[in-house]
């Protein structure tokens, strides 16, 4: 059985989460579009020691920048993503109890 301390402990989690769960998900977006800028930045600095686009593009998307930005969005993912499990956590420890207590009433 779950208890009432629980279900309240998990109702203000996920009340309080709401905030710092919606600024993650705004700054992953936000440092998923800088890649464009980040990898131009990258290509432009390449193609002055490249002949080929291809060349120039290979180096870009190895470059540190890159590789900086790519690691910065991948744990930004990651912050969101285990926001978004800790919460869906806390739902279901609450549906549960809701079942729970239906189940009760109906015994």
């Amino acid at each position: 059985m779950i208890t009432e301390d629980r279900v309240e402990k998990s109702i203000r989690y996920m009340a309080e989460s709401d905030e710092g769960f919606a600024y993650a998900h705004a700054k992953a977006k936000a440092i998923e579009k800088e890649e464009k800028i980040v990898k131009a930045q990258a290509f432009i600095n390449a193609k002055r020691l490249h002949d080929t686009v291809a060349e120039a593009n290979a180096v870009a998307e190895s470059s540190q920048e890159y590789k900086d930005w790519k690691e910065r969005w991948e744990n930004s993912l990651a912050d969101v993503k285990l926001l978004e499990n800790k919460r869906e956590t806390e739902k279901v420890i609450w549906e549960t109890w809701r079942t729970e207590q239906a189940n009760l009433r109906n015994t």
